[in-house]
């Protein structure tokens, strides 16, 4: 009753007097205390004939007088446990109560440590053999042997990155292979419509139709046919052994780098799949080739991934000795070349960008700033051939004036004081070791900062990674194995609807997975993948694209285009990132993104 009293007086006085409403009901609700309910409605009554009679001025004065010792009689308060809350209100409020408050229930993130425990009792669980087991874990072992135990396919020379969604990508399963379900069965209504609308225009024939029918039964056949992958940074050989223990006899595993110690020790380790070392230009040591019929096969060579158009249209099967891939000639042009052992192209290509741990644990490399070493940041700095870059670290910061320095700075190391960065490396001049130059940078940057990105160690990371990108020229090789090389190497996909009328559209889907670690490779990945060029300045179309799109996003071709003109891949789901546990265990997967691209 009290609430219908309190509604009925904010009716006849008005907004302007709510504390005098709430005033009164506070005395109304001692009324009812008092008298009960027919006072109450003596007072509603009262209220209402007198405030009729008198003027607005004279009804906010002639409010009743109660005393302090009545209005201390009872204090008023609103009840709130006959309101009526909406449904949504209601389960929040609910979860609050079961949560403690919370509206989510929130979890500790899982620590190192227990994340070590848990991998360790998974792998003594799934031990069958060991019958010795007293329930006692050793975790000095453990932790001496973090690498190999933790982290699979770890070694002392390299821990891979994001290794299970790198193999998943390329061998089409788990989640990539979902998602390549639905796309195949989107391209394949799209092709449908497509055939229909030629086929009623008169412009699809009933022999290429009968062509195309004859393909798709032999793509059906192709998934037995061997397969040809690439491993365009082999680095430790992690990516390439967990590739190779899911593949089937027959299939081919192309690994390449210009590291010749790291060819050398990811080829030992590799022994039992290594067909030939006939592509490694220096060997540090024997190898021994222990491929068996029943595996497949590993073939190492030593170069860099820029290259691969003139290394792989050369490469021969150790066993046949047909070429692998040939010069990857159109089909009229085809006729002159000898048979190929993959003439379809390759099924798949993994890019690991970035440098390996091997080469940052080693302080006479120079790429790390924690370890006193020469500045050289080469990747091929232990090669003998005459190809070594000449070009140094320590050549940059001795010789390179100061605008030159803070452009470089900026764009590949993405550094906020490049201007300082510059100027303190020139007043430190000259700078011969890893040492001299993070001194230099601590001369205008505090060792410690209140965010993390200004910091010494931070910036340190910034700089030599801007240093090692140049030194290498990494964004222009990076440019043409997307550009060129993955474009050229990749099988087609001849499920795309883009081929319908065409004949011989290749039956396999080559696929592309770049795994990258700074944001200047990541953009360049997702341009290719996307828009087919990593340089879109001055283009027109979608973002700056190189080729004109509709209003629906398709790519506007003009009669005059070439066969396969349009952009070379579409994208694969969406950037993938490591997973936390994986981020606990290695810290360098904190900052990877793995793009995946199928070419068409």
């Amino acid at each position: 009753m009290d609430r219908i009293a309190k509604l009925i007086m904010a009716a006849i006085f008005g907004m302007s007097s709510i504390r005098a409403v709430v005033a009164t009901a506070a005395r109304t609700r001692c009324a009812i205390d008092a008298r009960g309910f027919q006072n109450v409605h003596n007072n509603i009554a009262f209220v209402s004939s007198a405030s009729s009679a008198l003027p607005m001025r004279e009804q906010h004065d002639a409010r009743p007088v109660v005393t302090r010792a009545q209005h201390q009689l009872t204090s008023f308060s609103l009840d709130t446990s006959r309101r009526q809350f909406h449904s949504s209100t209601q389960l929040l409020m609910a979860k609050r109560k079961k949560n403690g408050g919370r509206t989510k229930k929130t979890e500790k993130a899982p620590s190192k440590r227990s994340i070590k425990l848990r991998k360790l009792a998974q792998l003594d669980s799934e031990d069958d053999d060991d019958d010795d087991f007293d329930g006692i874990l050793d975790f000095e072992d453990a932790e001496q042997d973090e690498s190999a135990v933790v982290t699979p396919f770890a070694t002392e020379y390299h821990a891979p990155v994001m290794f299970k969604e790198c193999i998943d990508a390329l061998l089409q399963q788990g989640v990539f292979g979902e998602m390549m379900d639905d796309k195949l069965e989107r391209w394949r209504k799209k092709k449908s419509i497509a055939e229909a609308k030629l086929k009623k225009a008169g412009l699809l024939d009933d022999e290429v139709e009968n062509e195309e029918a004859s393909n798709s039964a032999e793509t059906s056949e192709s998934i037995r046919r061997p397969r040809l992958f690439v491993d365009g940074t082999l680095g430790g050989g992690g990516h390439s052994q967990a590739l190779l223990e899911q593949l089937s006899p027959g299939d081919i595993l192309i690994g390449c780098d210009q590291d010749s110690e790291a060819i050398s020790t990811a080829s030992a380790r590799l022994s039992k799949y290594l067909g030939t070392s006939e592509y490694i230009v220096e060997k540090n040591g024997e190898l021994t080739c222990g491929w068996e019929e029943g595996r497949p096969m590993f073939i190492p060579v030593q170069s860099n991934f820029r290259n691969l158009v003139d290394v792989l249209s050369t490469i021969r099967h150790p066993t046949s000795g047909k070429l692998l891939l040939g010069k990857r000639l159109k089909k009229q042009d085809s006729e002159s070349e000898e048979e190929l052992e993959f003439p379809k192209g390759v099924n798949g290509m993994l890019l690991d960008l970035g440098v390996s741990s091997h080469q940052i644990n080693t302080g006479e490399r120079g790429f790390a700033f924690m370890k006193d070493g020469p500045l050289d940041m080469r990747m091929d700095s232990n090669s003998t051939t005459a190809a070594v870059s000449s070009l140094t670290a320590a050549d940059i910061c001795n010789e390179f004036d100061e605008a030159t320095l803070i452009s470089l700075l900026r764009t590949y190391g993405d550094e906020p004081r490049a201007r300082r960065i510059a100027s303190a490396i020139i007043e430190s001049r000259p700078l011969h070791t890893t040492t001299d130059l993070v001194h230099a940078i601590n001369t205008v940057t505090p060792t410690f900062a209140r965010q993390k990105r200004a910091g010494l160690i931070a910036t340190s990371a910034r700089v030599f990674q801007a240093l090692r990108i140049v030194v290498n020229e990494e964004d222009g090789a990076l440019t043409e194995v997307l550009e060129r090389v993955a474009p050229w190497a990749l099988s087609r996909s001849g499920s795309h609807h883009s081929n319908v009328g065409k004949n011989g559209s290749d039956g396999n889907d080559g696929i592309l997975a770049v795994l990258s670690y700074h944001s200047m490779e990541d953009k360049m990945a997702k341009r290719v993948i996307r828009d087919g060029s990593v340089d879109l300045v001055g283009r027109r179309g979608r973002g700056g694209s190189l080729f004109e799109r509709d209003l629906f996003g398709n790519i506007i071709q003009n009669e005059g285009d070439e066969e396969g003109s349009h952009v070379p891949f579409e994208p694969l789901g969406k950037p993938q990132k490591a997973t936390d546990e994986e981020v606990a265990i290695n810290s360098r997967a904190r900052s990877a993104t793995l793009r995946v691209g199928i070419r068409i």
